[in-house]
């Protein structure tokens, strides 16, 4: 009997690893109280009304919408626009002006301010990343997620100086493309600074931020840099724009389509409350005036159409010895040195043996929609005689790399699903590719299981008589076996509009 083992990994080209999501400390996860500023780091009257207003809230965390450091970003002025109001809530805090938080609880994003002094290559907002400590991760501080109770927040960095790109098909836009995916929270708010919808009459719309923030599974959009407020609704989920913290007021422009709520008559902020059932939005000007109400709720389904769902791949080649081997039946002898897969029959000892191959850090969330799957094998030697291939996989969580262990391939447990490959065609020239039927049933088993998680290691295995003969690891990495899953993200939460009020008629 032959066996093989195979896992999937990455988005084409390459994908940002998932690490653990940091924890913000609250007293109470199943109640969160958020306070949002934008375009506040003045360090005058207004900034310290908007700051004593949020602070009245008592919020668990405050997450700024960027520009945190006016005029220039420097780093004789930072303290001044932001530990002076905002240090009780700042960790480690080193300014001047009191003691800071024993926890961090202040979540900025960058503005275009903020980029205004940097430094370095490629240059970085090197007075930004000195004062505040962040969560680490491919953002290097600039992008980054925390989690406080049923809120996720997903602080991206919108500027063009940003080294990883602000474009839907950037580095940035596939780390935050799996990080959604890979979520389970039930509120995901995408928070940066330039609006990808604005009716302001300064600087409007961001083309090319409006990523498809819904589909990937944001529940909604915060940003700030246009100088008033606005809620807007667009492909079915809240676009907010909050930016009188406390710089200046702009004057609006002509409604844009979805715009509901527009204000910008005086400076304020926006206090958002989380349950695991419903959000709620709240525009709170300085004097303590409600001017608008947005609620979601988990139970009921979003307004407009659902959006058409994208489609992603995953794939990576086996990638080191561990991760393919070779078990001899019914010996039970493993070789993981081998430089040719041979399925089934090892004509040099006249036995069949068992071929497993291995690939870690599985990029496919779980419960992801498969489309289609394959593993692609490099011919090795030629082969024409009649082979018949069955493949299932290994019912496993997380598959472990092999050992040599006796029976350390055949001694693992097995999906119920099962694909036949039969017959085989014939192998005729060495170096030509060749690939299975379509995996996706065996596929769909694993990434179904309660335990999988994105990152984690997908196997298969297949049985079968006759002989194929593949590249191994130990032969030619580049040529070693790859498995190539398509996918859809059809269990996304798209999380639903309840009510949304104004208090007065705005401009």
């Amino acid at each position: 009997m032959l066996a093989v083992m195979a896992v999937v990994t990455g988005f084409e080209p390459a994908s940002p690893a998932i690490t653990a999501v940091p924890a913000v400390p609250v007293p109470n996860p199943a109640f969160v109280r958020i306070g949002v500023i934008g375009d506040y780091g003045s360090g005058g009257s207004a900034e310290r009304d908007v700051a004593a207003l949020v602070d009245s809230w008592q919020p668990d965390l405050i997450v700024t919408t960027g520009d945190n450091n006016y005029p220039v970003g420097a780093a004789e002025t930072i303290d001044f626009t932001v530990g002076q109001f905002f240090h009780s809530y700042i960790h480690p805090y080193q300014g001047s002006y009191g003691e800071g938080a024993s926890d961090n609880r202040f979540f900025p994003v960058l503005g275009n301010h903020d980029w205004g002094t940097a430094a370095g290559t490629p240059p970085v907002p090197v007075p930004y990343l000195d004062f505040f400590t962040l969560p680490e991760g491919p953002g290097e501080e600039r992008y980054y997620t925390i989690r406080a109770g049923a809120v996720q927040i997903f602080a991206l960095d919108s500027d063009p100086h940003e080294p990883h790109g602000i474009t839907d098909t950037s580095r940035q836009a596939d780390w935050l493309r799996a990080e959604l995916a890979a979520s389970d929270a039930p509120w995901k708010l995408v928070v940066l600074h330039h609006p990808p919808f604005s009716s302001s009459a300064v600087h409007g719309s961001s083309p090319e931020l409006q990523w498809p923030f819904r589909v990937w599974g944001a529940s909604a959009v915060l940003a700030g840099h246009d100088h008033a407020y606005e809620r807007i609704l667009r492909d079915g989920i809240p676009y907010f724009v909050n930016g009188i913290g406390g710089a200046s007021l702009y004057e609006m422009g002509t409604p844009i389509e979805g715009s509901e709520v527009r204000y910008n008559e005086d400076y304020g902020a926006m206090l958002v409350e989380a349950t695991p059932l419903t959000i709620t939005f709240r525009l709170i000007d300085r004097t303590g005036i409600e001017h608008d109400l947005y609620t979601m709720d988990v139970t009921q389904p979003l307004p407009g159409p659902t959006p058409s769902p994208v489609r992603f791949a995953a794939e990576r080649r086996v990638a080191a010895s561990s991760d393919d081997a070779e078990e001899a039946v019914p010996a039970q002898t493993v070789n993981l040195a081998s430089t040719d897969l041979e399925m089934t029959i090892d004509p040099g000892a006249g036995t069949e043996q068992v071929v497993g191959m291995r690939f870690p850090n599985v990029q496919v969330p779980r419960d992801a929609v498969i489309l289609s799957a394959y593993i692609e094998f490099t011919t090795d030697e030629t082969d024409r005689g009649g082979t018949q291939l069955a493949f299932v996989g290994e019912a496993s969580d997380d598959a472990l790399p092999f050992t040599t262990e006796p029976g350390n391939v055949t001694s693992r447990s097995l999906t119920a699903a099962r694909v036949e490959w039969s017959p085989v065609p014939e192998w005729p020239s060495v170096g030509s590719f060749h690939r299975t039927p379509d995996l996706a049933a065996v596929v769909q088993e694993i990434v179904s299981r309660p335990g999988w998680r994105y990152g984690n290691a997908l196997a298969l295995l297949v049985t079968g008589s006759g002989q194929r003969t593949a590249v191994a690891y130990d032969g030619v990495a580049g040529l070693a076996p790859l498995l190539h899953v398509d996918y859809t993200l059809g269990f996304v939460h798209f999380l639903p509009f309840v009510h949304g009020d104004s208090a007065t008629t705005l401009r």
